[in-house]
């Protein structure tokens, strides 16, 4: 009987190796083949192992498709960073050419403004691609301190008087200080890439308020946002134009949103009602 015994438990023994050498010779040419691994086998190990494995081969899939995804992102902001400077680089140039072959001093006085104006716009160009080279960086920290974000949003809008005069925008500002932690560069880039958006953008009405609670809002009329997501408007690099004609790099709302969340702030709301397009940023009061 005892015999018997032993003989059964190395013919049980001797079958469970086989399954296991099975499952195992399964396992590899299922990982050789790059699939999803499933088991024929009852057992917790195993089962384990193939789990971990699978959980192991997804996190690879993903990590591969995100490297394939920033390799042709990165290939499109180097195609839009190109061609946002060489489009004021070729006027400069067409300009240089038309201001050597005329002779009116009214007419070279007028290229001379024109080859101005772009250089002025491309020399602001590069500023802005430095801007998103720091703000990019992991390491990239501002300094906070306790500021005054109405005074930095009444002189931003003393600095575009010029071009909001003409649009005849509602302003309403607080008459104390509205006291916030902030950075003073930051804010204030914050604060003109926001206005002048909406300059930009605005075919008739302009409304720019900032109030005690810290949050600053900017409204237009605008009929270009139709059946677009407006969230979007902060995505790096995105432009309604499509063809980025008008001058638009798509990096001045995507700014916004970077140095907010580096000074605990962010974007309360964006909405497109009835051809106004409203944006509302919020700063952290001191306390």
């Amino acid at each position: 009987m005892a015999y018997l015994l032993l003989v059964l438990l190395n013919i049980i023994l001797a079958f469970s190796l086989f399954s296991w050498k099975r499952q195992i010779c399964e396992i590899t040419r299922q990982i050789d083949e790059d699939r999803k691994l499933r088991i024929s086998l009852s057992n917790k190990y195993i089962e384990k192992l193939a789990g971990t494995l699978n959980e192991k081969n997804y996190l690879e899939q993903v990590t591969k498709i995100q490297i394939i995804q920033e390799k042709e992102q990165l290939k499109q902001y180097i195609a839009n960073i190109s061609h946002d400077i060489r489009t004021p680089l070729t006027s400069i140039q067409g300009y240089l050419v038309l201001l050597k072959g005329c002779e009116s001093k009214e007419e070279q006085e007028h290229y001379i403004s024109i080859i101005q104006a772009k250089a002025d716009y491309l020399t602001e160009l590069l500023q802005v691609f430095y801007d998103l080279s720091l703000i990019d960086r992991e390491d990239y920290i501002l300094e906070v301190e306790k500021l005054d974000i109405n005074r930095i949003v009444t002189n931003c809008l003393i600095d575009k008087y010029n071009e909001l005069k003409e649009l005849g925008p509602i302003i309403k500002t607080e008459n104390a200080p509205v006291w916030i932690t902030g950075n003073t560069v930051a804010c204030k880039r914050i604060i003109e890439n926001l206005i002048t958006n909406t300059i930009r953008y605005s075919n008739a009405y302009i409304e720019i308020v900032i109030d005690a609670n810290g949050i600053f809002t900017v409204k237009n009329t605008t009929s270009e946002l139709k059946n677009v997501d407006v969230n979007m408007l902060f995505q790096k690099f995105y432009t309604v134009d499509t063809s980025r004609s008008n001058g638009n790099t798509g990096l001045g709302l995507y700014i916004v949103k970077e140095l907010l969340d580096k000074i605990e702030g962010g974007i309360k709301e964006v909405n497109y009602k009835n051809n106004i397009l409203t944006i509302s940023v919020y700063f952290k009061l001191y306390h």
